[in-house]
């Protein structure tokens, strides 16, 4: 089974949703990190089991007081360790804590250069869902500029709706990231996460996947990240 998003520890930071993962092992057990889309059930012991960035069916075997608040769909980062102490799929699993990641928009414009176009440099991209009853998703994550203002950063994707070329010939919808600082000092780099419900337009057959366009700090950054479905 390939895992890439189920990771072992990690530290999250609620403020902006900032994940810096490590591999940790407290008194002989494992803590494992993972993006997570909440699925709720009927007839069942537990409210919702989870679908994980990388297809895993998480099923929580302890009560723990969040996932009683989640509704199908709910996107979060959770941190949890495994009883059996082996990654499965269906993989029961033991929740320590549960943060909830909002939803962004994807904008669709005719007019897309009113929207702002701060700077914003891509770090990974990925989709997810489709499976065990969550939809999809894609999730963006990204290094900006802020400081300890509290200046709140916005952040969406953008659909040009005057583009005659989107998708492109290779089937690839082209989506441009907008980050608007709100005018926030560039004291320190921050590392962050949005995730975006995709409608069907974006996951429709003939679509291959999703191309996402930054306008980076550095001249020579890579500016796009592609993702392929």
């Amino acid at each position: 089974m390939k895992i890439k998003h189920l990771v072992k520890a990690g530290l999250i930071m609620t403020a902006a949703v900032s994940i810096m993962a490590s591999c940790e092992k407290r008194e002989g057990t494992f803590y494992y990190n993972a993006y997570m889309t909440a699925v709720e059930t009927e007839g069942q012991p537990y409210k919702c089991y989870f679908v994980s960035d990388d297809s895993v069916k998480v099923i929580p075997v302890s009560q723990f007081e969040s996932i009683g608040t989640l509704n199908t769909d709910d996107r979060i980062f959770g941190t949890f360790t495994i009883p059996s102490g082996e990654i499965t799929n269906p993989v029961e699993v033991e929740f320590t804590s549960l943060v909830k990641l909002p939803p962004m928009k994807i904008v669709e414009t005719m007019s897309p250069d009113t929207l702002a176009d701060d700077y914003a440099n891509p770090v990974s991209m990925w989709h997810s869902g489709g499976i065990y009853g969550a939809s999809r998703f894609l999730t963006v994550s990204y290094t900006v500029q802020a400081s300890n203002s509290g200046a709140s950063h916005d952040f969406c994707l953008v659909d040009d709706m005057t583009a005659t070329d989107n998708p492109d010939k290779d089937g690839y919808y082209h989506l441009r990231f907008s980050h608007d600082s709100n005018q926030d000092l560039s004291l320190y780099a921050i590392t962050s996460v949005s995730t975006f419900p995709l409608k069907d337009k974006y996951t429709a057959p003939e679509i291959k996947g999703i191309k996402v366009h930054f306008n980076p700090y550095s001249v020579g950054t890579d500016s796009t990240l592609t993702v392929t479905y």
